[in-house]
């Protein structure tokens, strides 16, 4: 090896060494913590502060493993700045209710769990779980944030806008308007209230399925189709009481890509009229592709049990 190579060899050598050691003493503290060897964790986050002063993960961990401690002043110290270098709030407030239960402040901790609440958390079983939090239920206050929290975790049960197509969850038997049976179809209501999931099987063997779910960003009801060769995407919202999506429809044979609209109907007795339509034209005109009424499937009584003679 020539002196210049060695040279260069060297120089990555040197500059690869601190890298991997700050890897190891990051990797040693993970390690400790996960292990809840507190304070040997503390000192080993201490030293990867020491090299990476804006490590947000570090600053928090340490400030768990302070609190556990007892250390509580360093620890809320640790906490601020794990807050400044980017733990969300939602779980730097909830890690401020532990410290200040921890140290007997009830009211101190009802309040960040408030702030946590109000920032997003959405973890509930993480409060109840946790003896020192838990044992604030009768502080004023906490209740209304252990609410919210299970609000945040399951936004979609609460939000009425979400519920807007539960009209059409339900197991069905789908039929044209002469009676002719076309196949039956399952939608289910999935993801605690966030996804309607749609499972057809036709009269002849065919299957598809879509999902569908309000999005929250656009403010528009989605549905995704793939199934029978054919993928459709739509998107659009309620009018007069029918759920209308417009969008495009995909032949995937052919190639073929179109305008294509449905609208789903409640009707009397429990039935809900589905009703497709494409153009060809760039939506001047529109072409029935599919009419179909849902008729809810009631579930067989119980038969009584037959004797043995």
């Amino acid at each position: 090896m020539t002196p210049k190579i060695l040279s260069r060899a060297c120089l990555l050598l040197l500059f690869l060494l601190p890298a991997a050691s700050i890897a190891a003493d990051a990797e040693e503290a993970a390690r400790l913590y996960q292990a809840e060897q507190w304070s040997e964790a503390a000192t080993a986050y201490q030293t990867v502060i020491e090299t990476q002063p804006q490590n947000a993960q570090a600053h928090y961990r340490l400030a768990v493993a302070l609190r556990h401690l007892g250390r509580y002043d360093e620890a809320g110290i640790q906490l601020d700045q794990a807050a400044a270098a980017g733990v969300p709030p939602s779980f730097a407030e909830a890690e401020r209710a532990r410290l200040e239960a921890a140290a007997g402040d009830g009211p101190g901790a009802v309040a960040a769990l408030t702030r946590a609440a109000e920032a997003g958390f959405a973890n509930p079983a993480a409060i109840t779980g946790d003896a020192a939090l838990a044992a604030l239920a009768d502080q004023p206050g906490f209740e209304a944030a252990l609410s919210r929290i299970g609000k945040n975790a399951a936004p979609c049960q609460v939000d009425p806008t979400f519920r807007q197509f539960d009209f059409w969850v339900g197991d069905w038997e789908v039929k044209g308007a002469d009676g002719t049976v076309y196949g039956h179809n399952r939608i289910d209501n999935a993801e605690q209230g966030c996804v309607l999931v749609e499972h057809w099987t036709g009269s002849t063997g065919n299957t598809g399925q879509s999902i569908n779910f309000y999005d929250a960003h656009a403010g528009e009801w989605v549905q995704v189709w793939n199934g029978l060769g054919i993928q459709i995407e739509m998107r659009g919202g309620l009018e007069q009481g029918s759920m209308v999506l417009t969008g495009e429809i995909h032949y995937l044979a052919s190639g073929d890509h179109r305008l294509f609209r449905g609208t789903w109907t409640p009707l009397d007795g429990g039935v809900v009229r589905q009703f497709f339509e494409e153009s060809t034209d760039g939506g001047a005109s529109w072409t029935t592709w599919f009419e179909g009424f849902y008729h809810p499937v009631k579930p067989q009584a119980p038969q009584a049990p037959t004797l043995e003679p």
